[in-house]
């Protein structure tokens, strides 16, 4: 099995703002981030291909998708963090720490990060269920960076704190994961 973990192209929040479930679309760098990763991977066998049903997400994936005459299945199992309170609020004056204080604990009226591991797990049994498939998933920052640390066998606290990957936006990154869940709830194994 081979992953294409793929972050959404550049938005006009990106680094500036907490967007999680905004539906904010790409800058046109941002889709130009499309097209080169498109570009990167037109000799790579990719057969399928997951998506957040964000459209700064599916945008993403419709280069990749177009050239490979794919279509992509979009998962609410890939949205970003809900941020709840925090949604649409700067970055700079906030100094959120999901870390530190929303692993476990929600954000008012959003998600903790625990709830982003157990979407990762929805998401890794996808995965299993093509094993036998090179694909590429299209998702954000947290989902993206919660999937490989589950994918590549860390715990959930050891796929937090992990510096190992920290997606930038129009990255696209390929692995072989070093750990297939084999839980049928992909608990954490």
């Amino acid at each position: 099995m081979t992953v294409y973990l793929i972050r959404h192209g550049e938005t006009i929040t990106s680094g500036r703002t907490y967007a999680g479930r905004s539906d904010v679309p790409l800058t046109d760098h941002g889709r130009a981030q499309a097209h080169e990763i498109a570009d990167k991977l037109s000799t790579q066998p990719v057969s399928f291909i997951l998506t957040s049903p964000l459209s700064r997400a599916v945008e993403t994936a419709a280069p990749l998708a177009c050239r490979h005459g794919l279509t992509p299945v979009a998962t609410a199992a890939l949205m970003e963090i809900d941020f709840g309170d925090y949604e649409g609020r700067d970055k700079s004056t906030l100094g959120l720490n999901l870390r530190k204080t929303h692993a476990e604990t929600p954000i008012p009226g959003g998600e903790a990060l625990r709830d982003v591991w157990n979407r990762a797990g929805e998401v890794a049994r996808l995965l299993v269920a093509r094993r036998e498939e090179a694909g590429a998933v299209v998702g954000h920052f947290w989902i993206n960076r919660l999937l490989w640390g589950r994918m590549n066998g860390l715990s959930f606290d050891a796929a937090c704190k992990s510096r190992d990957y920290r997606p930038r936006t129009g990255s696209c990154i390929a692995f072989t994961p070093s750990h297939i869940p084999v839980s049928p709830n992909c608990e954490e194994v």
